[in-house]
């Protein structure tokens, strides 16, 4: 099989980057490297299905937990997922170029569209 074949064959959306799920071990390896913990305010922007937010409250036992996407049945199901597992965090149905982040003390988002991530490094910049 060519590889032109094979790609074909692969959902779009992995090969655009858009909901990609991240496995857990590398959200405990980043938030490791991160060295997130009990007095951080972390953000999640995309957080999809929330595994991100349930491991950095669970886990690394921030102050807050905030998770962001623009996908009102993902956060619904996020919400779900979070009150089955008695956990508090907050999650917000918005697009993450509009979202405040100014309490964040770290922030993790993981997109592929250059423009979303320059608009987001450009607020990053604001709040230093």
């Amino acid at each position: 099989m060519k590889i032109e074949e094979y790609l074909e064959t692969l959902p779009e959306n992995l090969l655009s980057g858009e909901d990609v799920q991240l496995p857990e071990k590398v959200f405990r390896d980043i938030f490791k490297f991160a060295e997130l913990g009990k007095d951080d305010i972390f953000y999640h922007l995309g957080c999809g299905d929330e595994i991100g937010i349930e491991i950095s409250i669970k886990e690394f036992n921030v102050k807050k937990a905030i998770g962001i996407d623009n996908n009102s049945e993902k956060i619904e199901n996020a919400k779900k997922n979070l009150q089955d597992h008695n956990i508090n965090a907050e999650l917000i149905c918005q697009n993450i170029e509009e979202v405040d982040i100014s309490d964040a003390s770290v922030i993790f988002f993981w997109f592929t569209d250059e423009d979303v991530i320059n608009t987001m490094l450009e607020k990053f910049e604001k709040l230093k």
